[in-house]
């Protein structure tokens, strides 16, 4: 209450003041003043309470459904929603903050509707034909009412989408370039909204992303932009007749847009150089294929063979016989050009081989306790695998090229083995031997043996590092002198450790047989042997072979002998026997002779197809036994009657006749007498003609006709020879002892009588034949 009557007076003293017109002081002033601020208040506050008593009973309007974000395609129709429960106030939709209107058919806006029903309180928004127009934020409002307040739904941003034109590449969709050169390529597609999402594809499809730059600009309406794509790099062959694509993607559109280019890249040629075996041993034919690939395709091969020309025409492959490990690591190449440029490649040879030595393994001779390298000088390919061994030891020593000795001692002197080997390829080794210097040591037997008139050799085997630098033998203190004819002679052979000499004693006699000293020196000593030599007996001889052999060696003069004898014994006895079965086999021989004469007749007659004129010539001792011949004779014309041989038949035409054999009764001084069986015939005598007869005889025609017969010429050697026949020969006409032909059976005809005597004897040519010479063919 004291607050109201404090108002109450302020109020009254003011209003007071104010109607009496005097002058308030300062003090009135203030507490007027804050008198009427008060009541203002006080003012205000009771009108909101009564305001608010009075509306509790009143329902307010409220959104139902409220428009939300949306996009859509240019051209497209679409609704935003927007539903009132308990609407009072009046309802209107803004664009960007703009009303449109509160009429359902919205005046002045031809594509926006309102549709729903009233009752339902259904207010959305239809907007047919969107356009980039109606890209903008959308609210729907309702006004106040009595008691009732206004209400706004929340903002809607309405996007609209609008397809960019169709990609085009610039400058255009084929392009002819060179390999290096730089290419810039830029796709673009204008008016998008938003802007066109773009890419570069290569002939593969495959997305590019390296030399990429993507640009926009948006355009005077502030919502579209153009796009554009620059993809930047330098041709190769990778892009000869490829087609590259450039892609536009728009939420607006469905598909993405493509545009394409081809492109034409012309480059040196790119060369591939191969070799018919992968893996090339030694002693292969190896080929190599060179392949190009090049645009112009135009091109022209050359080959090089470390880098020196050896072929230049169009080949494609070069071929090099037998390789050889000389050859490994060599290089072989193939250029190839055309007209933009030329392109090498090359190939180097990787030749197999097995393992060798590129020189021998030395020998070390080394001072006592000092270090000593071995070195294994192998080549191969690939590199081998290296072993030393040592002849003491079971175990493997080193595996590398070069063995270290640390210190030289006598246990580790002797042969190292360096084994080299390759997988698939036969494994080398060799030995290197390692000696401590020091003195001479001479070792052998001290008691050798020879044989006495031949050669003997004695041996002194010498040990020495370094070699012995003099070496002389001795006998009875005196140097044996290799200068003189007393037959010594020495020979050296170069050992590894030292040497071996040789004293050889040619013919060794009694004196040569005793002591010889062996002296060697060299730079750190000398050393000297006694070598005995004796006479070898079988009994200095060990073995059974040995023995054997020495035996025989002693005994070969008796042995010579032995055989000698032997040998003659057997061959005695040999021909004895020969001779009884001989003698056993004679008489039957004999009836068998002429059959045999026969046979050797013809076989001589047709080997030579002559008749020879056969002539025997006796001995004057022979002459006794006439009758008895004479009278073998008469029997023996008596049995050829029947044979009817024919005269004039040539070689092969007719068999030779077979005559009775010859009884040997009579003694002609040990030849058998040489029947001439051409005078059983009697034919007409005919004159020789001298010229046929002089040039084949050599005697005159009456020289021939004093032996007491005329000869016939139907048995002249050439007459017999059907080719040495003349027209001019004298010959008696067939009829005379034939009647018959070739080919049929001979008539025989009846011959005159035979003269007595067959032979040519000495008593009628006393002045030419000497007594006691052998029957003669002419």
């Amino acid at each position: 209450m004291k607050g109201t009557e404090r108002l109450n007076y302020l109020r009254g003293a003011t209003c007071s003041a104010l109607s009496t017109g005097r002058e308030m002081n300062l003090h009135e002033k203030s507490w007027c003043l804050c008198s009427i601020f008060c009541l203002v208040h006080l003012f205000v506050y009771v009108n909101a309470q009564m305001s608010q008593g009075s509306t509790l009973d009143i329902t307010q309007q409220s959104f139902a459904i409220e428009p939300a974000d949306r996009t859509a395609i240019q051209g497209d129709t679409i609704v935003l929603p927007c539903r009132v429960l308990n609407k009072k106030g009046t309802l209107q939709w803004t664009r960007d903050g703009f009303g449109l209107g509160s009429e359902r058919s919205l005046a002045g806006f031809p594509r926006y509707t309102m549709v729903g029903s009233d009752e339902e309180g259904d207010y959305s928004l239809q907007i047919t034909n969107v356009s980039l127009e109606d890209d903008a934020v959308f609210q729907c409002q309702v006004g106040a009412s009595d008691r009732v307040k206004g209400i706004r739904s929340r903002s809607a941003d309405f996007t609209v989408y609008v397809p960019p034109e169709p990609p085009r590449i610039v400058p255009n969709d084929f392009l002819e370039t060179t390999a290096g050169m730089t290419v810039q390529l830029t796709c673009e597609s204008n008016g998008g909204k938003p802007p066109a999402e773009l890419a570069w594809l290569d002939g593969d499809g495959v997305v590019v992303t390296q030399g990429i730059e993507f640009t926009t600009q948006l355009l005077g309406d502030n919502k579209r932009a153009n796009a554009a794509l620059k993809w930047t790099f330098k041709a190769s062959r990778k892009h000869d007749g490829k087609t590259c694509s450039c892609r536009s993607e728009n939420p607006a559109i469905k598909q993405p847009m493509v545009a394409t280019i081809k492109l034409t890249v012309k480059y040196p040629p790119e060369v591939t150089l191969t070799a018919n075996r992968k893996k090339i041993m030694e002693f292969d034919d190896v080929q190599f294929t060179c392949d190009a690939v090049a645009n112009p395709g135009d091109v022209t091969y050359k080959w090089y063979r470390n880098n020196q020309l050896v072929q230049q025409d169009h080949a494609t492959t070069f071929r090099i016989p037998k390789v050889t490990r000389q050859l490994n690591r060599q290089t072989v190449s193939c250029e190839v050009g055309n007209k933009i440029g030329t392109t090498k490649s090359t190939y180097t040879l990787n030749i197999h081989y097995g393992p060798v030595f590129k020189s021998s393994l030395e020998n070390i001779a080394a001072d006592l306790n000092k270090e000593v390298r071995l070195v294994c000088p192998v080549d191969s390919n690939p590199p081998p695998k290296i072993t030393w061994t040592f002849e003491k030891s079971t175990h493997v020593v080193g595996t590398d090229i070069v063995l270290v000795i640390p210190q030289v001692r006598p246990d580790r002197t002797g042969k190292y083995t360096c084994t080299a080997s390759v997988p698939g390829l036969p494994e080398l080794s060799s030995d290197s031997f390692v000696y401590i210097k020091g003195p001479p040591v001479i070792k052998g037997p001290d008691v050798q043996y020879g044989i006495e008139g031949q050669k003997v050799k004695v041996e002194c085997l010498i040990t020495s590092v370094p070699e012995p630098s003099r070496v002389v033998w001795m006998k009875r203190s005196q140097v044996v002198d290799i200068d003189n004819t007393e037959g010594y002679e020495i020979v050296t052979e170069h050992l590894p450790n030292g040497l071996k000499n040789l004293l050889i004693i040619h013919r060794a006699e009694e004196t040569d047989f005793g002591d010889y000293n062996c002296s060697a020196w060299n730079a750190l000593g000398h050393d000297s042997m006694l070598i005995s030599v004796r006479r070898q007996t079988c009994n200095d001889v060990s073995g059974s072979v040995p023995s054997l052999l020495c035996s025989v060696t002693e005994n070969l003069p008796m042995l010579i002998i032995l055989a000698g004898v032997i040998g003659g014994i057997v061959l005695i006895v040999s021909v004895t026997i020969v001779i009884i079965l001989c003698l056993r086999r004679k008489p039957d021989m004999k009836g068998d002779n002429f059959v045999s004469e026969s046979k050797a007749k013809q076989s001589d007659s047709a080997s030579s197809g002559d008749s020879d004129l056969k002539v025997e010539i006796r001995t004057a001792s022979s002459l006794s036994n006439n009758e008895h011949e004479r009278s073998w004779e008469e029997t023996s014309d008596t049995t050829r009657v029947q044979d009817h041989p024919d005269i004039y038949k040539y070689t092969m035409d007719y068999a030779e006749p077979k005559f009775p054999p010859k009884l040997e009764t009579q003694n002609n001084n040990g030849y058998v007498p040489y029947v001439d069986y051409s005078t059983d015939y009697n034919p007409s005598a005919v004159r020789l003609n001298s010229s046929r007869d002089s040039g084949l005889y050599d005697s005159s025609p009456q020289l021939l006709s004093e032996l007491g017969h005329p000869l016939d010429p139907n048995f002249r050697t050439a007459y017999a020879n059907p080719y040495m026949r003349t027209s001019q020969a004298n010959l008696p006409p067939d009829h005379v002892l034939y009647g018959s032909t070739r080919g049929s059976s001979p008539t025989p005809q009846v011959l005159p009588s035979l003269p007595p005597n067959h032979y040519i004897t000495s008593q009628q040519l006393p002045s030419q034949l000497k007594p006691g010479t052998l029957a003669t063919h002419v």
